[in-house]
């Protein structure tokens, strides 16, 4: 809206493929790739739908007025060099010193971050969305889109332990959404988030960002012999195959549970207790299933 006012004031079937690489090429040359993809796969579906609504009656009839006939993000490539992910996992014992930091951080902001942390690092644009619906007194229920075009959002719940429990016992229960400045009416930003975290850390962690986070808790839990498997059903990973898609019934949440409280115990204590070999914590097997 501030960047480009005339593309945004005109109507959307003018937009033109050359004004879509514009914009994508600005936000390269301020050293934003990322958010140049991001906005290229935003603008993609979003014309895909105007398209779509043509041929699919599950599309809202508000996407019909646009008269949209062609995509004009289809033609214009993606960015590969800006898809790389971030290989920094936080290390076990910054893990512990982000914990150390936040701990005690009073409020809103120090609810939330303990929240994300405590939840196994939940993607971030994913859990600022989390309605008041969605939350049980044992465990919250995340919309996971991702990877997911056209078939829309993936129920993850995600068990609350002990600790999570008591920061969201102390939020205030008003309106639509969780984590919220403004009564429930909105959410927050994923930005306010990671900003929050930021402030809090400073310099204490070389390089810190929040969405680093998440892998080092996926770290954390594989040093204490948590499967792979039962890590992806903690964060939410995606579901591969025929069988995990179609035929596993099972909610895991014991599993995911058991794994979360290792996180927390680690977290808070773990530096300080030897470790001792024990066997991979492992996703039950259909006859264990049937047999429980």
């Amino acid at each position: 809206m501030e960047a480009w006012p005339a593309i945004a004031q005109a109507p959307a079937s003018e937009l033109s493929q050359e004004q879509v690489v514009d914009m994508l090429r600005r936000l390269v040359e301020q050293g934003k790739g990322r958010t140049s993809n991001k906005l290229r796969t935003y603008l993609r579906a979003a014309y895909q739908c105007a398209m779509d609504v043509r041929v699919s009656a599950s599309i809202p009839v508000a996407f019909k007025p646009y008269g949209v006939q062609s995509n004009p993000v289809a033609l214009t490539k993606r960015d590969r060099q800006f898809d790389s992910a971030d290989k920094r996992p936080l290390t076990i014992d910054e893990l512990r010193a982000y914990w150390r930091l936040i701990e005690k951080l009073p409020g809103l902001r120090g609810r939330c971050l303990r929240l994300h942390l405590l939840t196994g690092g939940q993607r971030i644009e994913q859990l600022v969305r989390l309605r008041w619906a969605d939350v049980r007194a044992d465990a919250i229920t995340i919309h996971d889109a991702k990877g997911r075009p056209g078939q829309g959002a993936r129920a993850h719940t995600v068990p609350i332990t002990k600790g999570a429990a008591r920061d969201m016992q102390a939020l205030e229960r008003v309106g639509d959404h969780v984590f919220s400045t403004t009564k429930g009416v909105k959410s927050i930003f994923g930005t306010t988030l990671s900003g929050w975290a930021a402030q809090v850390v400073g310099d204490a962690i070389e390089g810190f960002q929040l969405k680093r986070v998440r892998s080092g808790v996926e770290t954390l839990l594989a040093a204490n012999r948590i499967s792979r498997e039962i890590r992806g059903h903690v964060q939410s990973h995606g579901l591969t195959g025929i069988q995990a898609r179609h035929y596993d019934g099972h909610d895991y949440m014991l599993e995911k549970r058991e794994a979360l409280e290792v996180l927390a115990r680690e977290l808070t204590g773990g530096a300080a207790r030897p470790k001792v070999a024990k066997p991979r914590r492992k996703a039950p097997s259909a006859s264990q299933r049937a047999a429980g």
